[in-house]
């Protein structure tokens, strides 16, 4: 299994996991349909050095993502290209050590011991799909085997983890750019790692949901950032913001994670260099979402159009 590769996806696949059954999205204001899901951010006192902020869906279909005039002249502007973690510097050994010492069992300890009897009858079919035995899923710990099983599911729907919104734009910046990393893989790991039993156990769930209900979500998160809708983008990714047992969830792969970033960001922003920031749209929205902490901070915001 190629951890590395999937980490991005997965942190988009857990994020929206929570969401399966969203309700229509909301008609489009009027002009909504010429915004692009990207921003201007600037300092008061500099605002002719701007810093260009977007969010990404981290999987993808071939050809699914077709960058805005905006898109492509803010990446022409830049310098730096900030994501949340390059997969081209993480070294395969090194993760694959971690994933074995944060996602595995001791034994006694196993799988089982750490699942209700509901979520138990829900695995079998499951782990036909990824052709593992009971004994050997024993061995995994809740969040690692909801990997496997979102990777399995997203390569038999057609989605990539080269075809989504970042590794694009890596690509597209790799040679003429510098990258600078938010966040490290260990980070990461650890976040997932780090989850109750009950997190940890209603993630799985949600991913033996019925395949078509995720690939529908991913359809509306697409809609969503086409059409530069913040909004309904929130919607989707904080339906269960108000479940008790989501707060720590929440407040570990999101909140937390956003306050550090606006900071990281606040001090990139103005420099003699620009940057063109994209990490994954949940990041973007919401009351703790980078546009409301980089507005709180004294930066001013700006939507750009589609066009150049």
């Amino acid at each position: 299994m190629h951890t590395s590769r999937w980490l991005l996806p997965l942190v988009a696949l857990l994020t929206t996991a929570c969401a399966t059954t969203p309700a229509p999205p909301p008609e489009a204001a009027d002009g909504a349909a010429s915004r692009a899901f990207l921003w201007e951010v600037t300092r008061p006192e500099t605002p002719d050095r701007p810093l260009y902020l977007t969010g990404s869906i981290h999987v993808g279909k071939p050809g699914q993502y077709a960058f805005w005039p905006s898109m492509k002249a803010a990446l022409a502007r830049s310098q730096v290209m900030v994501v949340e973690l390059d997969p081209a510097r993480v070294n395969a050994a090194d993760m694959q050590a971690m994933v074995k010492h944060l996602g595995t069992f001791t034994p006694p300890d196993g799988l089982s011991a750490h699942l209700s009897a509901e979520t138990r009858a829900l695995l079998p079919p499951a782990l036909e799909r990824i052709h593992m035995t009971p004994a050997v899923a024993e061995h995994f710990r809740p969040w690692l085997l909801t990997l496997m099983l979102a990777v399995t599911d997203m390569t038999h729907a057609g989605y990539s983890d080269q075809g989504g919104v970042d590794p694009l734009l890596l690509m597209e910046a790799r040679g003429t750019h510098r990258v600078v990393e938010l966040e490290t893989a260990e980070e990461q790991l650890r976040m997932f790692a780090g989850m109750s039993d009950a997190v940890q156990e209603a993630q799985l769930k949600e991913q033996l949901a019925p395949t078509r209900s995720k690939e529908d979500l991913i359809a509306r998160l697409f809609a969503a950032w086409e059409s530069g809708d913040p909004d309904t983008l929130e919607a989707l990714v904080f339906e269960k913001k108000s479940d008790p047992l989501y707060t720590a969830y929440y407040e570990a792969l999101f909140y937390a994670r956003n306050r550090r970033m606006a900071e990281r960001i606040a001090e990139l922003a103005g420099g003699s260099e620009t940057a063109f920031v994209v990490v994954g749209a949940g990041h973007l929205v919401g009351e703790q979402g980078l546009l409301a902490l980089l507005s709180e901070r004294g930066f001013t915001l700006r939507q750009l159009p589609r066009g150049p």
